[in-house]
């Protein structure tokens, strides 16, 4: 079993930790938080050892019975605290973006190839089965070439400065905040056919920056070498369609949902529609399991196994340094 800790008591960590309490490789030990009493209400809610609740993330890193560290805290703090870690000489998984730049995850990766460490980028719908279904499927060319896909993830949150969603200093914005999904899935699907993710050869973006200075919403377009073009959007203050379309020259595969089935209890299944020559068919997943399982296990999994990273289509290091360089060019589209 993969011991774990974790490193920012808030709601994403509780969705991790409802996940690796299904895991069957890892469990979760340890708790670190700058704020005793969040971290006390967590750990007794996981039922946690009194001498695991720590309120310093060094004391966290310096525990020899902890395996691993899950980094849960706002994202400017991701890379600064993964790097703690992986320095210390623990696995790491943080949670999306790792870094605010592009620098800052090629920062962590290589640290954390010198220091021969497990890395993740925790995309925990790439984990999910619907993923390798429908990779599989689009392999098998039900639907033929892919031509074109169409992924967006926006919700509408109401403005509040004190939201870090709507804070400059605690990286806020759509595109750090859920760009990463439609363009991690923009680039798996566009890499399908060579077994791995696609780097987009121009990017162009479009979007409106709000009254607190972070991007509300915004539009991109990828083109990719093999032909393959994408529409991408992301907004914190506008419902989009949550959705990833598939087009090939012989049909199509869509999504309904994604990016969260199940996220907060479970079970997570998910459905797959597959159109070709005007006929439909569905496939329903029934997956009892949490959202968060998934992730858990195969990062716990990987540890356990000697393995460095995640492999395709989950999020690899390599593949984690080619998504944040996209985002950041989106960014710099949008100014």
């Amino acid at each position: 079993m993969v011991r774990w800790g974790l490193v920012g008591p808030g709601n994403i960590a509780r969705n991790f930790a409802d996940g690796m309490a299904q895991a069957a490789s890892g469990v979760l030990i340890a708790v670190a938080s700058r704020t005793e009493a969040s971290g006390r209400a967590f750990a007794d809610r996981y039922g946690l050892d009194e001498t695991k609740r720590y309120t310093d993330y060094r004391d966290l890193c310096a525990d020899p019975q902890v395996d691993a560290i899950h980094i849960a805290t706002p994202h400017p703090f991701h890379a600064e605290q993964a790097l703690m870690a992986i320095r210390a000489g623990k696995h790491v998984s943080v949670e999306k973006p790792a870094g605010i730049t592009a620098a800052e995850v090629r920062t962590l990766v290589e640290a954390a190839e010198q220091c021969r460490v497990f890395f993740m980028e925790a995309y925990m719908y790439l984990c999910h089965p619907q993923i390798a279904r429908a990779v599989e499927i689009i392999r098998s060319g039900e639907i033929g070439t892919l031509r074109h896909m169409r992924a967006s993830f926006g919700f509408e949150a109401p403005f509040s400065p004190s939201s870090r969603l709507f804070s400059q200093e605690l990286g806020g914005g759509a595109i750090l905040d859920v760009g990463g999904y439609p363009v991690s899935a923009a680039r798996l699907f566009a890499g399908v056919a060579q077994g791995r993710y696609a780097e987009p050869e121009t990017i162009s973006g479009t979007g409106s920056i709000g009254q607190s200075g972070v991007v509300e919403v915004a539009h991109g377009a990828l083109v990719f070498a093999n032909g393959i073009t994408a529409e991408i959007g992301c907004a914190i203050r506008q419902t989009m369609e949550n959705v990833i379309h598939v087009e090939g020259d012989r049909g199509s595969l869509v999504l309904p949902t994604p990016w969260t089935p199940g996220r907060d209890r479970g079970p997570s299944d998910a459905r797959i529609q597959v159109t070709t020559a005007g006929q439909r068919r569905v496939e329903d997943l029934r997956h009892p399991e949490h959202l968060f399982a998934f992730e858990a296990e195969a990062a716990s999994r990987a540890i356990a196994e000697g393995r460095t990273g995640l492999t395709w289509p989950q999020m690899s290091p390599a593949f984690s340094m080619g998504n944040n360089t996209v985002l950041e060019n989106w960014r710099a589209q949008i100014g």
